[in-house]
């Protein structure tokens, strides 16, 4: 919102008692008089014409839309917005205002509208279309015809950002090298059902190493996949799709390589195309790595959403926020009282309401406090997904008492594997009535939520915030068969509570973050230091040493960024290149000694002594890279990396990787197992477990230099734990250690196989969990080493193979075979089935 325009908002309120009389009864939905509907009407044709005039004051056309909008709803009067509809080019509430006969008799001027939105309709396949707004229309058609070398498509979420994927794709003269680069596991399997689906024609890749040298193809990967087939196979991408863009804006490490991709990629071919998708850019200078890149921007500006905004305050008062005239003192209009804020919840709950919340463990915490306010459900079908958890999963896994109650809860703490069958329950089940869930929500697959509460605004700024509300209401929800324009009003409550929004020992007011709700856009703020607009002078500490020292550790970054395209390099500066580009800084402070002494050990040839080959692939990693460095203070950085100094932690990895083959409730079983020996040995010592800040309730004291673990709560007592909790903790546990296994300990287990360390049948055998090229294909693809084993046993990999797209298919005999197994089961296996 520009200064001007809320200077006029707030200046209209100030001023003007009778608009304020009225905005605040439409804002409530209260019953205006004929006088009072003319006047609002009115203002909103005013402010139209406000942003007719300059159109910068875009702020006036979504207050003048709001007007329109309630007025409409609340009075079953849809001509207003009929009218602005077909004037603004909302062309999705024109189709459903025509199809639903909501404004009576139709004239012939209706009738040439209705015709003319078959222009605006989109078509995804043959059994489903949807109309699309103007702006929507035109952005998106000038963004396919764009033949600039970078190009942006910035739009709100559910306004297509997904389908343009697939239609930029189709318009090109010719097959490429095509990578798509999402952020998550999850959102690389719901990519990969959309380009299977749209049968492009193209060898779809999931994994580097599925790469054959074919002249074209589409990948869909991480960054960190895509950098590893860009070293290893010295090709170069065409194009690059990068879906959720703005992630190129933090600091940590993995947005340093998605800018590495980009710079990399771009040196090897300085003609290839890059696409950025994002609803959270506010300008496309900001994507920029040097000055001289040119991206054209294609930006959606106008959302077809106004959402309604409550506060919940800590005395227990429901406030009702008009969000174009939030200030100091304009901080809400009462709406009722109530008990508590489940009383709350009780009472204005919808048909599927979204709890968010910040931390796994007060997620499951909200959990279980909703289920004592929510009766049984009676539901068959829900009683036979209980049933199958309970076998699949443990009978004590805290969502089978809260699935009677209709609840469910999501966080990236849950295995992958339940996580996504939770999901898909919750799209499909009506009864499923509550998700409580932190951002991983943001992550999968678009759910059905039409109800939000905000129980912990941590990290949310003003575009995290707009985010997470886009998720409410998706537009394919709004406008299916019928009459659903309620929802264009998706919402919102801010319940300030003193359980999961504190700071210390104060409850955070929630206010402040509802306040940033006035601003339509919000400034991109750039952390990654290898972007153009990077300011390393943003790095302030009241501490001029630590500040100092912050921003040389920058410094040092940008300057491995810049070693990474040296050419001609020695066997020190080869190694150096090797460790930046997979992230060791993240495990050493000094990645120069490092390459030291690790070259000393290639050099010695430590893999041809006598006993190299009898030591297991834990012992090989301590071997090589803790060994001659554990007693070097400041040197090893990362506590769960340095654990593999005790031997009882490197077998206990050990274990864990070998147990990969065993069925998902077998693991959970082992994890308990282990910590429940823990709980009742006579060491004390064993009581304390350490299991990271997501879920830690105590300190950690290390004998180390890793003074965070004696500073923060990243441990649990076991010896106070009931089976039920030492059961969900081996249910996260599994997803903590098999995170660590991928995000870090293979880090280590490739660079032992690229450097001779081991072989190529021991490198499989630790990363796949065979030798046997049928599996390894399988498991490259997303299959896990027990759903593979499980096939195995069951005689039925020979059912299965891959198209020449290289799409998974099944034939008749296992499509028989998937109805012998339960729903959770076939859902493992059906989600990876062309």
């Amino acid at each position: 919102m520009l200064s001007s325009e809320k200077s006029t908002f707030t200046a209209l309120v100030k001023g003007n008692t009778f608009f304020k009389e009225v905005i605040s009864k439409l804002t409530l939905d209260q019953d205006l008089s004929e006088v009072e509907k003319s006047y609002i009407l009115s203002c909103a044709l005013i402010f139209l014409d406000r942003y007719n005039n300059d159109r910068r004051n875009k702020s006036f056309a979504d207050f003048a839309y709001y007007i329109v909008l309630k007025y409409s709803l609340n009075f079953q009067d849809y001509k207003p917005l009929y009218d602005f509809s077909v004037e603004f080019g909302f062309f999705p509430i024109t189709d459903t205002i025509l199809k639903n006969n909501l404004i009576g008799e139709t004239s012939f001027r209706d009738f040439v509208v209705g015709l003319k939105l078959l222009d605006y309709e989109k078509v995804v396949d043959a059994h489903s279309k949807y109309v699309e707004t103007f702006e929507q229309n035109t952005e998106r058609i000038q963004f396919v015809h764009d033949n600039s070398q970078e190009k942006s498509f910035l739009a709100p979420t559910s306004f297509g950002k997904s389908s343009v994927i697939v239609e930029y794709i189709s318009s090109l003269e010719q097959k490429q090298k095509i990578a798509i680069i999402v952020p998550t596991k999850s959102l690389l399997m719901q990519t990969y059902k959309m380009i299977r689906d749209a049968n492009l024609g193209y060898r779809v890749l999931m994994h580097n190493e599925m790469y054959k040298d074919e002249d074209n193809f589409i990948a869909i990967f991480t960054q960190e996949r895509a950098l590893r087939l860009l070293k290893s196979a010295a090709i170069a991408y065409d194009s690059l799709i990068i879906d959720e863009a703005h992630n190129i804006f933090k600091k940590d490490n993995r947005s340093l390589l998605l800018a590495r991709l980009i710079r990399l990629n771009k040196n090897r071919k300085e003609s290839c195309k890059i696409v950025y998708l994002s609803p959270l850019i506010d300008t496309v200078n900001s994507l920029k790595i040097n000055s001289e890149q040119e991206i054209n921007s294609h930006t959606i500006n106008f959302n077809i959403k106004s959402p309604e905004i409550f506060e919940f305050s800590l005395e227990n008062k429901l406030l009702k926020h008009n969000r174009f005239f939030i200030n100091d003192n304009n901080t809400g209009l009462f709406l009722s009282n109530f008990e508590n804020h489940f009383d709350l919840i009780q009472k204005t709950s919808k048909s599927k309401n979204f709890l968010y919340n910040y931390r796994p463990v007060h997620i499951e915490d909200l959990a279980k406090n909703l289920a004592g306010i929510v009766n049984d459900k009676e539901n068959n079908y829900l009683k036979e997904i209980i049933a199958i958890l309970k076998d699949e999963v443990h009978e004590k896994f805290y969502c089978v008492p809260l699935l009677k109650k209709g609840i469910i809860y999501l966080h990236g703490k849950l295995p992958d594997l339940i996580k996504e069958y939770l999901e898909k329950k919750f799209k499909e089940i009506h009864d499923i009535n509550y998700v409580v869930a932190n951002s991983v929500i943001l992550e999968g697959m678009n759910l059905p939520v039409d109800n939000l509460y905000i129980f912990n605004t941590r990290g949310l700024g003003g575009k995290e915030l707009t985010n997470l509300i886009g998720r409410v209401n998706r537009l394919n929800e709004i406008f299916k068969k019928g009459n659903n324009l309620a929802k264009l009003l998706p919402s919102v409550y801010f319940v300030n509570n003193k359980l999961y929004n504190m700071h210390g020992n104060n409850a955070l007011k929630m206010f402040n973050k509802i306040k940033l709700l006035r601003n339509r856009t919000f400034s991109d703020i750039i952390d990654n230091p290898v972007l153009n607009k990077f300011d390393i002078e943003s790095i302030k500490d009241s501490d001029k040493d630590a500040q100092q020292k912050k921003r040389d550790k920058v410094i040092k970054l940008i300057e491995y960024e810049d070693f990474l395209i040296k050419e001609n390099l020695t066997p020190e500066e080869i190694l150096k290149q090797y460790f930046i580009e997979n992230s060791f800084s993240i495990f050493y402070n000094d990645l120069d000694f490092l390459v030291d002494k690790i070259l000393q050990s290639i050099n010695n040839l430590i893999y041809l002594s006598p006993d190299w080959n009898s030591k297991n692939i834990l012992d090989k990693i301590f071997t090589v890279f803790i060994k001659d460095f554990a007693d070097k203070d400041n040197f090893i950085i990362d506590y769960e990396f340095f654990r593999l100094n005790e031997e009882s932690a490197r077998n206990y990895y050990h274990t864990h990787i070998e147990n990969r083959k065993k069925s998902l409730k077998e693991n959970i079983q082992i994890v308990f197992n282990y910590l429940k020996s823990r709980k009742n040995s006579e060491n004390s010592e064993d009581h304390i477990y350490y299991i990271g800040t997501t879920y830690g309730e105590q300190t950690y004291q290390s004998n180390k230099y890793f003074n965070e673990l004696n500073n923060s709560k990243v441990a649990i007592n076991l010896k106070v734990k009931n089976d039920e909790e030492l059961v969900n903790y081996a249910i996260v546990k599994l997803k903590i250690e098999d995170d660590f296994i991928s995000f870090k300990l293979n880090k280590l287990i490739v660079f032992l196989y690229d450097f001779n360390f081991i072989s190529k049948d021991e490198y499989n055998e630790y990363v796949y969990g065979t030798t046997n090229e049928e599996k390894i294909e399988l498991t490259k693809f997303g299959l896990t080493i027990g759903l593979i084993d499980r096939l195995t046993k069951d005689k039925q990999l020979t059912n299965l193979k891959f198209d020449e797209n290289n799409n998974l298919t099944s034939n008749e005999n296992f499509q028989e075979y998937l109805k012998t197994l339960n729903d959770f089961q076939r859902f493992e296996i059906e989600r990876f089935l062309s």
